[in-house]
């Protein structure tokens, strides 16, 4: 009787470990949180197409919008830890909302498990090409002249464009007033027509740039954007301690095998080895995260929450 228990073991310990190895052996589901368009189907897009080859299995997106991204990262934190569903991970969601809700229904911290980093971006501070203002020193100024009557688009209450113009406001004392829209293509769209001041938004705005419609006068994150090098961070433009960027990572539930959490982490590697797949990241105005390991995007999340939970707590940003 101990021998067939013993045999029967072993066969199921040879079994699960065929599974492991055979992993992926059915598609691969990649959730995005947010709406289809924009950043989020372009991360889902090159995801898909770049990882694929090297998994042997094909990645579907599936949008899952709502709630500052909660409902999709709520659905991928409570489903099984195989690898097979995945999460499209954004700092706002991931690290800027906890400071945001009194609740989430997960913690990212806890929650989830750190593949990789994918690709960075940060916001661009717009006005339309018709403006007066030629500099953020120009902005403020004109916003001191005109208290109260410089209004900013955001694409929504807690998204990083109004977290940018709210770090605008504190930092540089210029009284501008918060105007939400659904999303930031109406903001883009009251811009363009004259009816706001200014945005800062993502790099989708930068063809309305290099159309001429709209004039770019500096990048929020901490460095120079590769798609647009000549714009000077908000920090060389003169406002000392702005930074607000956004990355793009992939994440699994917690209690993934770390065997399938590598296999993941070097096809995405060698996704960004490849020099095509860097062009056409470039080509909409992102970088190619530089550190794609596991633990890099674990200290970026830890630090992050630190960074956004206290700047928050100086706003009067709530989100419930």
């Amino acid at each position: 009787m101990k021998r067939r228990n013993l045999l029967l073991l072993a066969a199921l310990a040879c079994t699960a470990g065929a599974a492991l190895a055979a992993y992926p052996d059915k598609p691969i589901t990649l959730i995005v949180p947010y709406a289809p368009g924009g950043m989020g189907s372009n991360f889902g897009n090159i995801v898909s197409e770049a990882l694929s080859p090297t998994l042997g299995q094909r990645i579907v997106v599936d949008y899952k919008p709502g709630a500052n991204g909660a409902i999709g990262a709520t659905y991928v934190a409570k489903a099984p830890p195989d690898g097979y569903t995945l999460l499209m991970a954004v700092n706002s969601t991931m690290t800027v909302n906890p400071s945001l809700y009194a609740t989430l229904p997960f913690d990212p911290l806890k929650d989830f498990a750190p593949v990789s980093m994918i690709f960075t971006n940060a916001n661009v501070l717009v006005v339309n090409s018709n403006s007066p203002v030629r500099s953020v020193q120009d902005l403020v100024a004109l916003a001191k002249a005109k208290p109260g009557r410089v209004n900013y688009g955001s694409a929504g209450n807690g998204s990083t464009p109004h977290l940018s113009g709210e770090m605008f406001r504190q930092l540089t004392g210029a009284p501008v007033v918060h105007i939400p829209y659904k999303g930031a293509a109406p903001a883009i769209t009251d811009l363009l027509a004259g009816q706001l001041d200014f945005v800062m938004v993502d790099t989708s705005v930068l063809p309305h740039v290099k159309s001429g419609r709209l004039r770019a006068l500096a990048v929020t994150g901490a460095r120079r954007l590769g798609a647009a090098p000549e714009l000077p961070t908000m920090q060389e433009a003169g406002v000392p301690g702005f930074l607000v960027d956004t990355w793009y990572s992939l994440a699994a539930p917690a209690g993934t095998p770390d065997d399938v959490i590598q296999k993941l982490n070097a096809a995405v590697a060698k996704a960004l080895a490849d020099p095509a797949v860097r062009t056409r990241m470039q080509s909409i105005g992102v970088d190619p995260a530089d550190d794609t390991s596991a633990a890099y995007l674990r200290k970026v999340m830890v630090s992050d929450t630190a960074r956004w939970r206290k700047f928050i707590k100086g706003t009067n940003i709530r989100l419930d």
